[in-house]
Parts: C-alpha cells; structure tokens; sequence
C-alpha cells in the first residue's frame, strides 16, 4: 500500500487521469499478468525459483521509476507493462520456493502468516520516507520505491539459498516440452480438485472488484470529503497517515488470526476465508455510502486490512491441494483468475464511474463479493480431512 497509494494519487494529482483513465492503467497491468503468469510460473517450477524471484523484483523496480519519472498517460501505461512483467516473475515463486525448502504444509502455512505480518511491518517502515518525499513531488516516493525493489532483487541474489528445488535436466531445457507439460498438469490438477476449482472462480470475483476499489477509492476520498486540517496537514501527508494506520492495524489483524486461526487444520483456511470475505462486502458498502470522513477511512484501512490477511490463507488452502512439481502453475492460474477479472470487467466498472459517478462503481464493488461467498460453501473430502 505504501507505493501503490502514492501512485494513485500521483496519477490523480500529477498525471490528472479520469476515472477511466485510472481503470484503465490497472487493465493494462492486469492483461500483462493475464498473459505472461503461468508462462513464467511454469519458467519457475521448470528453471529455478529463485532466478525468477531475482528479474521479478528488478522489473518491478524498474517500472516504479519509469512511473515516477514521467507523467504521462501513455508512460504510466509502458510503466505498467514492465512492472507487470516484474510481477508474474515473482507471483507463485516465492510460495513455491518456501513450500520447496520447508518441505512440511503445517509450517508453510505458519510462515505464509508471518512472512505477511513482517511485510507489513516493512510497509510501515516506508510510509515515513513515502510521505514525506510526496510532500515535494509525489513522483519521488514512486522512484524511491523503484530503487528499493531493485535493491531487494540483488539481496535475493546475494544471500538466497534453493536446495529444495530441483530444475529439469539440461535436455529438458532445451525444449518448451517440460514447460507444457508442467503447464499440463497444474491445469489438471485444477479441474479434478473442487477446492481448487472454487479457489479460482472466486479469485475471478475478487479481480473483478479489487480492481474498481483500489484504483478510485483514492480519488472518492479526495473528491468527497474535506481533510481535517489536523496540525496543518495537507491531503498528501493524509495518505501517508491513512497508510500508516492501515499497516499498523495490517500487523495486529495478521497477529490475532495468528493465534485465533490453527492455519494447520484442513477446516481453519475456509473459514477465515469466509468472515473476511462478509466484512469486506460490509465495508465496501459503508465507504460507497457514508459521508463521513472517519467512516470512510476507516472502511478503507478495513478493506485494506482483510486484503492482507486474505491471502496467506488463500495461500495455505492451495498449497493443501497441490504437489510440488505444479505448485507455482497452480498459484500462477490462481494470479491470473484475479487478472482475468480485472482486465475483463474493470473498463466496465470505470465507464460505470466516469458517466454515473464513483458512489456506484463502488457500491457494484460490493455486489460482485456477494457470489465468492457462496462459493466458500465447497467442501472436499478427502482422507485426511477436507482440502
């Protein structure tokens, strides 16, 4: 959120997109997922993890700065593509590579929880340095964020370690065949698995209303509301304390589910999975409607908070139902359901915002998470339980 929140208000401020506009940069983004996912989540299971981790996280760094650099539509668009890129190269990669050297599905699933609380904390460790460079030119936190992913590229280079994964061998390298068939048999195992199959159809919905909310709710909140003029605070240093409180609150979430949620017990990820999924259509409905400052901030860092927590338990629910040898396809398919959603109903939701206003682009947002809670109802017997 640090950068992300940053980058919606340059666009707004700096760039002066319309909501379309703004729909329209994260399609951009999302049909290069869209496209380039499973090819490189399939480059991962057949190559190495951890090279992809590696080009993944200067791509993305790269693109930061690219955006921050230039205010144009057409550069933010070029920016999207590269950071895109960035993105699928990582997506499923570093799930897969700590599946891989943990080698037990009760401790993955604790660390997916961990590993998300401690990148909040690294959220909130750069709000401050965010904040304050927005104050001179919001393109300058986008270009720090940039160095600072470049910078993680070559940490993972220097010190990461892949003794779990084994890459195909020379000749199989040499043909896209291990590729396909890697490719294959993630599809397979997909189709064959009804809590895999829910897992990818609700991701679907979900791409199809993130998408709306995180680009436009930035430009509703400044739109509707009058910012406090707390110790002389301008709109910018807002968002700095609105990405503060919602990481904060991001940490504490994650630490309670940690406790409350036994992420080990086949029955602990669906669960979870549903209570988020009923507040998150609760607090999307409270921001599109209110017109109270506070509340609206508040469903905001709500929303936020349960995207994070959202995901680990996603995570831990797939890798129950996958084998090593397509669990990164499998978390790639799972990327590109979001995608998927997103570049083929998010021009839709903008057109909705720009001719009817953004209060019902955001309501429609709560709507389409109604249908991922039915779909939460799948069950899957198996010998050990439900998967």
């Amino acid at each position: 959120m640090t950068f992300s929140t940053m980058s919606a208000v340059y666009r707004i401020t700096e760039a002066g997109l319309n909501p379309l506009q703004l729909i329209l940069v994260g399609t951009v983004l999302e049909l290069t997922v869209l496209l380039a996912d499973v090819p490189t989540g399939v480059l991962a299971d057949v190559y190495s993890r951890r090279l992809s981790m590696i080009v993944g996280y200067v791509l993305i760094g790269v693109g930061y700065i690219l955006e921050g650099s230039l205010p144009i539509f057409a550069s933010i668009l070029v920016a999207q593509v590269v950071w895109g890129f960035g993105f699928t190269f990582v997506s499923g990669a570093f799930q897969a590579w700590l599946s891989d050297e943990l080698k037990d599905d009760s401790k993955t699933a604790a660390v997916f929880v961990k590993a998300t609380k401690y990148e909040s904390f690294g959220a909130l460790a750069g709000i401050g340095l965010s904040a304050a460079l927005a104050t001179v030119y919001v393109g300058f936190s986008l270009i720090a964020g940039g160095v600072i992913f470049i910078g993680l590229g070559l940490f993972v280079a220097a010190s990461m370690t892949e003794t779990g994964f084994t890459p195909s061998s020379n000749r199989e390298r040499r043909t896209w065949d291990s590729m396909t068939n890697v490719l294959k048999t993630g599809l397979r195992a997909v189709s064959m698995s009804r809590v895999l199959m829910a897992l990818v159809a609700i991701e679907i919905f979900f791409g199809m209303s993130s998408e709306p909310f995180d680009r436009l709710w930035a430009k509703h909140t400044l739109e509707m509301f009058d910012f406090p003029a707390i110790f002389g605070l301008d709109p910018i240093v807002w968002f700095g304390v609105i990405q503060a409180v919602a990481a904060i609150a991001a940490i504490v979430g994650i630490s309670v589910m940690e406790r409350l949620v036994p992420v080990d017990r086949p029955w602990a990820p669906r669960l979870a999975l549903s209570l988020f999924n009923v507040t998150m259509i609760g607090a999307t409905l409270t921001f599109a409607l209110t017109g109270t400052f506070g509340i609206a901030i508040t469903m905001v860092v709500v929303v936020y908070v349960l995207h994070r927590v959202t995901w680990p338990f996603a995570a831990a629910w797939i890798n129950r139902n996958c084998e090593s040898e397509y669990r990164a396809t499998v978390f790639s398919l799972h990327e590109q359901a979001n995608s998927f959603g997103q570049v083929f109903f998010g021009p839709g939701m903008g057109l909705l915002a720009t001719l009817r206003g953004l209060r019902a682009a955001l309501v429609g947002v709560s709507i389409l998470l109604i249908p991922p809670q039915l779909l939460y109802l799948v069950r899957e017997p198996s010998a050990g339980g439900e998967q």
